[in-house]
C-alpha cells in the first residue's frame, strides 16, 4: 500500500507540549503533511505552532468548538490516504512509535489502529487505553462519517470506536508515551470543568451509541446522570 500519510493534531490551550510533537513528527521522514487546528485556546498555542509555518497547515478556530469539531476540520483539510491523530499534550513520541502505529494500516492489516500510551491504570486493568486519542485511520473510511462526528466533542471516541466494531481493530503499546492530565495543564477550577465537560459528553455517547444494548432502566440513570452534570455545569460556569 502505497500512500500519503497526513498527521492531525487537535489542540486546545497546549502551548505547553505542543511544539515538541511539531518538532517529532516534522523530523519523522514519513508525513506529507502536518496539519494542527487551534480550538479556540485563550494560551500562547498559536504563537507555538506559528513558528513552523508555513511548514504545517494551522486551522484556527475562533472559539472553542470541541474534540470532535477539531478532527473533522482536519480530516477535510487533509489530502493524505492514511490520517495519524495525534493529542497535542503527548509526552514522550518517538519515530519508533509512529512507525509501529502506521505499519498496521500501510500492509493492509487492520482498520483502524489505537496507540495504547501510559495513562490511568490498575494494574493490568486499563479502562481508557481504547478512548485513545492517539489513532490511525483511512481517509475514505472517515469521510461518510463526518456530519455525524462533528458535535461529539470527547466523545468521538467512543462513536469510531463503535463504527470499527467487527472490523480490524489493532492496538500498538506506547509504554513510554504519557498525556499530560489536566491538572498539569490548568488551574483546578478550570481542570474541573474540563473534566465534569469531558464525562458528560462521554456518558452521551455511550447512551447513544450502545442504545441497543443498555437496558430502559440503565439508560434512565444515565440520561439523569447527565441532566445532574449539565445542571452541575450551568451552575460552575453562569
Amino acid at each position: 500500500m502505497n500512500s500519503l500519510i497526513s498527521v492531525i493534531i487537535a489542540a486546545y490551550n497546549e502551548e505547553r507540549t505542543l511544539s515538541s510533537i511539531i518538532e517529532i513528527v516534522r523530523s519523522w521522514s514519513r508525513a506529507c503533511e502536518i496539519i494542527v487546528i487551534d480550538d479556540g485556546s485563550g494560551d500562547q498555542t498559536v504563537k507555538s505552532v506559528r513558528q513552523f509555518v508555513p511548514g504545517i497547515t494551522l486551522i484556527r478556530h475562533t472559539k472553542n468548538q470541541g474534540k470532535a469539531a477539531a478532527m473533522v476540520d482536519g480530516i477535510r483539510k487533509s489530502r493524505g490516504d492514511v490520517l495519524v491523530f495525534l493529542d497535542a499534550d503527548t509526552v514522550g513520541l518517538t519515530h519508533k512509535d509512529l512507525d509501529r502505529m502506521i505499519e498496521p494500516i500501510i500492509s493492509d492489516e487492520a482498520d483502524m489502529v489505537l496507540g495504547a500510551s501510559r495513562f490511568w491504570s490498575a494494574g493490568a486493568f486499563e479502562p481508557f487505553n481504547n478512548l485513545t486519542g492517539q489513532r490511525v485511520m483511512l481517509r475514505k473510511t472517515l469521510m461518510p462519517m463526518l456530519g455525524k462526528m462533528r458535535h461529539l466533542g470527547y466523545g468521538v471516541e467512543l462513536f469510531l470506536n463503535k463504527q470499527h466494531e467487527g472490523k480490524r481493530v489493532k492496538t500498538v503499546r506506547l509504554p513510554h508515551v504519557f498525556i499530560l492530565g489536566k491538572l498539569e495543564k490548568q488551574s483546578l477550577p478550570d481542570a474541573v470543568l474540563s473534566y465534569i465537560k469531558e464525562i458528560r459528553e462521554l456518558l452521551s455517547q455511550l447512551v447513544t451509541q450502545y442504545a441497543d444494548e443498555i437496558g430502559p432502566h440503565a439508560k434512565h440513570v444515565f440520561h439523569e446522570i447527565i441532566r445532574y452534570i449539565s445542571r452541575m455545569l450551568d451552575a460552575l460556569t453562569g
